[in-house]
């Protein structure tokens, strides 16, 4: 079985890390993987939403495989563990379904997500020193996600949280019981179909563009934005059916 499993169902893309009997840790085939997928459905015009999660009960994703990593077998490439962050900006809508572990480069993966579900089960850390590795991606972000004095905690002690304090500082959106994770997670994607993909798609590259600018910088880049949108066919479509009191159809273009 590949360590990485893509599935489209409709409009949205179901990606699975798919190594369970080993928690779900990256190896090589992994890592390439994910990038795959990554490019895979940023390039799918018809792919809209996608739902990133980890496959069996115990573990979204454990972090590097570091008994194949002491062995120097099959370790981690060094290409991006997670498009969504290394590499390329994916505009398209992300949420990440946690389950069980998620810890180290689970952080990494689950971070860059717009959207973060974690099952009642799942427990978050930022471990990589306790092993002697850096954290240095998710060392990044994580101060994006919650208060500084939260991430720092995190990342300098290596300990655990459960979910229920990581939707208590901010880290997750929800907590649901594991049977309803993946319902959850696309509960909030169906209601992001509902909006026109452009128009989302626009919205979050306005946020994610000018979030290392200066004010001024920021509103170019979103009347720019705004001017590309409305070339589009849903710019048209929204209006038009708001003023014929129907739901919009939209096409992504």
């Amino acid at each position: 079985m590949p360590a990485v499993l893509y599935e489209k169902k409709g409009h949205i893309v179901y990606i699975t890390l798919n190594r369970p009997e080993a928690l779900n840790a990256v190896n090589r085939e992994m890592s390439e993987g994910l990038e795959d997928s990554w490019y895979k459905f940023d390039a799918d015009e018809d792919a809209w939403v996608a739902i990133l999660t980890g496959a069996g009960d115990r573990s979204f994703c454990s972090g590097a495989d570091l008994r194949q990593m002491a062995s120097g077998s099959n370790a981690p490439s060094h290409r991006p563990v997670h498009s969504l962050g290394h590499g390329i900006d994916i505009f398209k809508p992300v949420i990440a379904g946690v389950n069980g572990f998620c810890l180290a480069a689970g952080m990494d993966m689950m971070l860059p997500a717009d959207i973060r579900v974690a099952a009642e089960n799942a427990t978050f850390g930022m471990t990589m020193t306790r092993w002697g590795v850096m954290a240095s991606t998710g060392a990044s972000q994580l101060p994006r996600s919650i208060a500084w004095c939260h991430a720092m905690e995190m990342i300098l002690t290596a300990e655990r949280i459960s979910a229920q304090e990581a939707h208590r500082i901010g880290l997750v959106n929800k907590v649901v019981p594991f049977d309803q994770l993946i319902p959850a997670c696309e509960e909030y994607a169906e209601k992001i179909l509902q909006n026109s993909p452009i128009a989302v798609r626009l919205s979050k590259e306005a946020v994610i563009r000018g979030r290392e600018t200066t004010m001024q910088e920021s509103l170019n880049i979103g009347f720019s934005l705004q001017r590309f949108n409305r070339t589009t066919e849903d710019s048209r479509e929204g209006p038009k059916a708001f003023a014929e009191k129907r739901k919009p159809e939209w096409k992504g273009r």
